[in-house]
């Protein structure tokens, strides 16, 4: 049998030669494959990777960082994007660090008198007596309605004595870790108040951290706890004099005073507040939360979960937070709320009130609250 081989050459040769080349060929391309990939990670890794990072930054670094925020006058405020959420300690909020007020200076300013006009409108058409103020945690901006007068505080008063014990425990003055002793004298010889808590029922002498009543004080009001907490800052006036009239004393917490009530009687007595002092106390706490997380957050965090959900929560969706303190006393018409609402724009909220009707009163400050809230989201996207 004949084959056709060139001559000198078998056809067996010509094979092998074939696969050897096909071989040499997919062993090239299998290396220039190769360094086309490390020449691509190369330019990502040197070029695009840090441009896709750049606006990025730690939390750290974001904490200290300033944006500017358009004021109602059209100002430029500098205010912090890092406001830290309950339950964050560490890092800013992703939502308030992308999202950008759609609305211009002379809108927001315009829809913010709209806002009071409102809330006046609202509240003139109920029988009773009210007092509101509002603070934005982000640009300053505030609004308000009958906010100086005199009503009692009740219980919301527990929101500047909590802040006190932990600006104490955050100086090094006082441990929230040591202990204390109930005492089950009736107030002020003692600690026993009836009303709401659960310590009332506890025998005399049992003992408790610092921790534990402030977390009851809060959490449900606990009258007792919040009197002994009193006990260890020195007692009402000295939180008073020492620390609530340092930051408002609009109305003065323990000083007699007169006006006339929402029957149309004349009342005269001390433990008055006003809207504006409430408001301020819960501001104060939110600056001391911003400055240092870590030590006010348990407080921040007692206040987002205390038994009571009617009041500024009631008005806001289920899923934003709200730290707040509610006071009743019945007896004299009173129902409020202090909150701070952690929305797009943080911000504080009081509405106070004395009407004689509690389920009137937790429908006014819940509907006040709507408005509120909807006002400071009408500004963003």
């Amino acid at each position: 049998m004949k084959h056709n081989a060139r001559p000198g050459q078998s056809s067996g040769y010509n094979v092998r030669s074939a696969k050897r080349r096909k071989k040499n060929d997919r062993r090239k391309i299998f290396v220039i494959t190769c360094l086309l990939i490390c020449l691509l990670c190369l330019i990502l890794d040197i070029v695009l990777i840090p441009k896709l990072f750049s606006g990025k930054k730690t939390a750290k670094e974001s904490s200290s960082t300033n944006t500017s925020t358009v004021a109602t006058d059209g100002s430029e405020i500098s205010a912090s994007d890092s406001s830290s959420v309950p339950g964050d300690t560490t890092a800013p909020s992703e939502a308030k660090a992308t999202r950008a007020q759609t609305v211009d200076a002379a809108t927001r300013a315009a829809n913010l008198e709209t806002l009071k006009t409102n809330v006046a409108d609202y509240l003139n058409k109920q029988s009773g007596r009210y007092g509101v103020y509002y603070i934005n945690m982000a640009n300053g901006e505030t609004m308000a309605y009958k906010e100086t007068q005199p009503i009692v505080a009740a219980s919301s008063i527990k929101i500047a004595y909590n802040t006190y014990l932990y600006e104490k425990a955050a100086s090094g003055e006082l441990s929230l870790d040591e202990k204390i002793i109930y005492n089950a004298a009736k107030y002020p010889e003692g600690d026993f108040e009836s009303g709401t808590g659960s310590i009332q029922t506890q025998a005399d002498g049992t003992e408790f951290t610092l921790k534990e009543v402030s977390h009851l004080s809060i959490t449900i009001s606990d009258n007792c706890g919040t009197n002994m907490v009193l006990r260890r800052l020195g007692g009402e006036d000295a939180v008073n004099n020492n620390y609530m009239k340092t930051i408002s004393s609009v109305v003065d917490y323990r000083q007699k005073v007169t006006y006339t009530d929402y029957t149309g009687a004349e009342k005269t007595g001390m433990r008055r507040t006003s809207a504006i002092d409430l408001a301020k106390y819960a501001e104060h706490l939110y600056r001391d939360h911003e400055e240092n997380p870590a030590a006010f957050q348990p407080l921040i965090d007692d206040l987002c979960n205390t038994e009571y959900s009617w009041g500024v929560p009631a008005g806001v969706p289920g899923d934003i937070k709200v730290a707040h303190k509610i006071g009743l006393y019945p007896d004299l018409g009173t129902y409020n709320d202090i909150g701070i609402v952690f929305a797009s724009e943080d911000y504080v909220l009081c509405v106070m009130t004395e009407s004689g009707s509690g389920e009137q009163a937790k429908k006014i400050i819940s509907e006040v609250s709507r408005m509120v809230y909807e006002y400071v989201e009408s500004n963003y996207a």
